[in-house]
């Protein structure tokens, strides 16, 4: 389902307003019967144009619900689908790109050590990470 085909030409709202109109015109005229007319009983017609009235009421507003919720859903659909347009195009420049040469590791003395690309190291100390601008410094250091 594409959203420009939910978004475009629903008649649903339009609809939904004139069952409402209705609905609402149906029950002012058989007030205005009721009140002009001044019945003491009720032969059945009343009811029977207030239950009428009720339905055209209760399926406008329902109408109008589904038509909020199309729109909402199609806004949430074409959402996702710039969401997954961007995303596959990030995996394409990725591919795109060269991978870097694997990082030369290794051990000085005891201690594990990572090679950075622009020469520096970084040695795992007995207190945490240490960093190093090149691999004769650490060296020293460690002393080995």
């Amino acid at each position: 389902m594409k959203a420009e085909a939910v978004r475009g030409g629903s008649a649903t709202r339009p609809m939904s307003i004139v069952m409402g109109a209705a609905g609402w015109t149906l029950m002012i005229l058989l007030a205005a019967c009721r009140l002009t007319l001044g019945a003491p009983h009720d032969t059945g017609l009343l009811v029977a144009g207030l239950a009428i009235a009720f339905a055209l009421q209760a399926t406008s507003a329902t109408l109008f619900l589904l038509a909020a919720l199309r729109d909402g859903f199609g806004a949430l659909d074409s959402f996702f689908i710039a969401a997954l347009a961007r995303s596959s195009q990030r995996r394409e420049e990725a591919l795109r790109q060269p991978q870097p040469e694997p990082r030369r590791r290794g051990y000085i003395g005891d201690r594990p050590f990572v090679a950075n690309d622009d020469g520096s190291v970084t040695v795992e100390t007995l207190l945490g990470p240490r960093h190093f601008p090149s691999l004769a410094d650490a060296q020293d250091f460690i002393g080995s």
